[in-house]
């Protein structure tokens, strides 16, 4: 069995699937919707193969990131989403001031790419049963002289709105996983959590394949 979530905004035709699927299988979806329906500041582990579909919506502040997936049990590493650039507009070795748009980073204008590599605002990533995962931020300095890593456990650094199969509320999709990537907590700290910003899934879909005749 295969689990995939989907955004109606990723995937327009998702909502008419999970319409159709639901008025069948309502009882049979309950269950395993409610089990795994969040993402937060815990580990996130799955019982089944899940693949979830991330959004990225925007980046502030001029440090260059890279968020990604860390697999807690390998050690492996995949990046949904990197900065190729500080922000929109950023010449090197211009000196920076003051930006009223904070230094936002877009793909449109050619900051931000998926882990691909492409100008997408789109990446998929398949969580392995029964492994334990978390998402990663690396953040460097404008002057390059200084990288940090926060995972999101660091409630400091991540916080999570929503849930995967909760569709759409206000302005977000699913789970919104917003960043500070200064993420220590300190007497100056802003608690912006606006550095970097992606949302993941809005609906849940689970089919069991029938059996075999």
């Amino acid at each position: 069995m295969r689990q995939t979530t989907r955004s109606n905004k990723r995937a327009p035709s998702i909502p008419l699937l999970i319409g159709a699927i639901a008025a069948g299988l309502v009882g049979f979806l309950a269950a395993p919707v409610r089990a795994q329906d969040f993402l937060g500041n815990e580990t996130i582990q799955f019982s089944e193969d899940t693949t979830i579909e991330f959004e990225f919506k925007r980046t502030m502040g001029a440090n260059r990131s890279t968020l990604g997936v860390r697999n807690i049990d390998t050690g492996e590493e995949a990046v949904l989403f990197r900065e190729v650039t500080p922000f929109d507009g950023y010449v090197p070795g211009q000196p920076l001031t003051s930006s009223p748009t904070d230094f936002v980073g877009t793909v449109e204008a050619g900051t931000v790419k998926n882990g691909l590599g492409q100008a997408s605002q789109f990446a998929e990533f398949k969580f392995k049963a029964n492994n334990r995962y978390v998402f990663y931020l690396d953040s460097v300095s404008p002057s390059g002289q200084t990288t940090r890593t926060f995972e999101s456990t660091n409630a400091s650094a991540a916080q999570f709105n929503g849930a995967l199969d909760g569709g759409s509320a206000g302005d977000a999709v699913g789970v919104r996983v917003a960043w500070d990537d200064d993420g220590l907590p300190s007497e100056n700290k802003d608690f912006d959590n606006d550095d970097f910003i992606i949302e993941a899934g809005g609906y849940l879909v689970t089919v069991t394949c029938p059996p075999v005749r």
